[in-house]
């Protein structure tokens, strides 16, 4: 504490020691320890207040350039350029021209150039929208109407062009003749169709197993011993969607396949 200091009660001004107040004769004693830590306190605020001067002195005589490096530099002068983050893109449009053009190829190499058998063309209209149909998804797929209707467009505009392609090679009409020839044209476009929408399905499947670390039969069977016998409900789930994805996708190609061979 200071040499003096001033009694709480009245004021007045006393003596460092003093155990009453002079004036109005209180007792100092109970409240004398606060006095001494509330001066404490006030000289350790003046020192802080203190140092925090010097130190703004200090900064303030320090160059401008010692403080900022890029302030010396000419405002014109080019900085580094930040990169851009481009976002992820979800479809791959360029995929629907390109399999387009390989199922087209197989068309022509099949039934206009080389004459192969016809079950030749059958598995290429299936494989190649299935892969085209795979390739369509980029990161984070989610499969929309939208979706659906690109595959519905890729068949229609398939089976479209051969027809163009066979009635210009053969001087035909370009539209089919016939219930038997509309019925076999829909039915190759459906195939068509439901080739793309599978690979469609097994990309978007695949996709939401990796997101949750199931890429494998081993890294599924790793999940499922790692829970000592109690089985999460969104493993459940998981294998659940995986079970009915697969067996649709596999009921949807047998079906294809069965029916493309069956018509005539």
């Amino acid at each position: 504490m200071q040499d003096q200091f001033n009694c709480p009660y009245c004021d007045a001004t006393l003596n460092a020691g003093v155990l009453s107040c002079r004036c109005c004769g209180r007792d100092l004693t109970p409240v004398l320890p606060l006095l001494r830590r509330l001066g404490a306190l006030e000289e350790r605020l003046a020192a802080f207040e203190r140092r925090a001067e010097e130190d703004r002195a200090a900064l303030a005589a320090r160059p401008v350039a010692a403080l900022d490096p890029a302030a010396s530099e000419p405002a014109d002068a080019p900085g580094p350029a930040a990169p851009v983050a481009h976002p992820a893109a979800r479809r791959r449009y360029w995929v629907l021209p390109f399999g387009l053009t390989l199922l087209l190829l197989a068309y022509c190499a099949v039934v206009l150039w080389l004459d192969l058998p016809l079950w030749a063309l059958r598995l290429a209209s299936i494989g190649i929208p299935f892969l085209t149909g795979m390739l369509y998804f980029g990161l984070r797929p989610r499969l929309l109407a939208f979706d659906i209707g690109i595959a519905i467009g890729f068949a229609i505009f398939s089976v479209a062009t051969m027809n163009a392609l066979l009635g210009w090679h053969d001087n035909i009409p370009l539209l089919p003749q016939g219930l038997a020839a509309w019925r076999e044209t829909s039915f190759y476009a459906l195939s068509i169709g439901a080739s793309m929408f599978s690979g469609m399905l097994m990309r978007v499947t695949q996709a939401a197993l990796a997101a949750r670390g199931l890429v494998s039969l081993p890294e599924l069977r790793k999940g499922l011993l790692a829970v000592h016998g109690k089985v999460p409900m969104e493993t459940l789930k998981t294998i659940e969607t995986t079970i009915l994805m697969a067996g649709t996708i596999i009921s949807a190609i047998a079906g294809l396949i069965a029916g493309i061979l069956g018509v005539k």
